[in-house]
């Protein structure tokens, strides 16, 4: 077994090796730990996506040019157990995942609220956003929070850079890092493509967290661009040429082979960067939790809200005058409509009120 570790930890082709016999029946005692533990399942995932393909692509050419049947047969029993077990391993991620999110309390996600008083205070300090954000600074400083973790983030690059700066990410800025970041978008194209065709020496530098939103539009990209020269009708999956049955000649299923390959090395490359999109969000959403400040700023963000109803009180109950026709009982809402387009109904009607002479009002 320890041979095997080695080998999964070195190669990754080994790895897709090593997934591919166990999903077609190979048992070894630890070898399920080994492969989808916490520390390995993603790479499990992803060599599990790769030998998928592989025996798609292969079956795909052999039933193209003619091929035996029995081993078109033996490709296609090999890519059913390695994509149920792909399946298998993907449900295993979600489960641990949600498992960690629910102890940590980020889960289940909060419902939207039926109380009409908080939904007016938080569309009031949504309406307000400025003034609320100054309100949450003041009184999160008088409880000793440092100004920096107050600074309200408006974007993604900005919550990774705070997560860095605080230490709750350990993602430095190397210098190949730094030249990814400035590169044009022809020039990261051409980097993206040259990490698709290299499952054994990986271009580390796009995982960096600061990079992977780019790398999955440019993907999504060029798998749009390379989809059509690649017989594939959309960018989902790969979908099987084999039920075409359309008659190509030695030269056309090289050149099939080789956009087929490149679609797939692409498509594999994509479910990598979601995946590790997926965990960066969970990483940094636990690190908020953990941090001392998390409730302290919760509580600084309640106290702005109330201080916001005091200061508009107009605007409070102009709001709340608007929510009163949806108002089923007590305390109880129910919007059967679209939240969004109501609330910038009532945003153009604050409008109104808070500039009497807007033309129109």
């Amino acid at each position: 077994m320890q041979e095997v570790a080695d080998l999964v930890h070195v190669s990754f082709l080994d790895l897709a090796k090593v997934v591919t016999a166990h999903a077609c029946g190979l048992r070894r005692t630890g070898l399920d730990e080994l492969l989808f533990g916490p520390d390995c399942i993603q790479q499990s995932i992803d060599a599990l996506t790769y030998a998928m393909h592989d025996r798609q692509i292969r079956r795909e050419m052999y039933v193209l040019g003619g091929g035996r049947s029995e081993e078109g047969e033996l490709l296609a029993a090999q890519w059913r157990s390695v994509r149920g077990r792909l399946r298998d391993a993907e449900r295993l991620l979600k489960e641990q995942r949600v498992a960690d999110l629910t102890a940590a309390g980020i889960l289940p996600f909060p419902t939207a609220t039926s109380d009409p008083r908080r939904l007016a205070r938080m569309w009031l300090g949504r309406y307000l956003p400025d003034e609320k954000e100054a309100l949450v600074r003041g009184f999160a400083a008088e409880a000793g929070v440092a100004p920096s973790a107050t600074v309200h983030i408006r974007s993604i690059p900005e919550k990774i850079k705070r997560c860095i700066d605080n230490g709750w990410l350990v993602a430095p800025l190397t210098d190949a890092v730094e030249q990814l970041l400035e590169l044009d978008r022809r020039a990261f194209r051409q980097r993206l493509m040259v990490d698709a065709g290299r499952n054994d020496t990986r271009d580390d530098a796009l995982c960096h967290p600061l990079l992977l939103n780019r790398w999955r539009d440019q993907l999504n990209e060029v798998l749009a661009d390379i989809a059509p020269s690649a017989e594939n009708s959309h960018t989902r999956h790969l979908h099987d040429l084999t039920l075409t049955g359309t008659a190509r000649s030695a030269a056309q299923l090289e050149r099939l082979h080789g956009r087929r390959r490149l679609f797939a090395a692409l498509l594999q490359r994509r479910s990598e960067c979601i995946r590790l999109i997926t965990t960066l969000n969970d990483a940094m959403s636990l690190a908020e939790r953990r941090d001392p400040s998390y409730e302290v700023l919760k509580r600084a963000g309640a106290r702005a809200y109330d201080e916001l109803v005091r200061r508009h009180p107009a605007l409070y109950q102009l709001i709340r005058a608007r929510l009163a026709p949806y108002e089923t009982g007590p305390g109880r809402l129910e919007i059967t409509g679209s939240r969004a387009r109501l609330r910038d109904q009532i945003f153009d009607e604050l409008d109104c009120l808070s500039t009497s002479s807007r033309p129109g009002c």
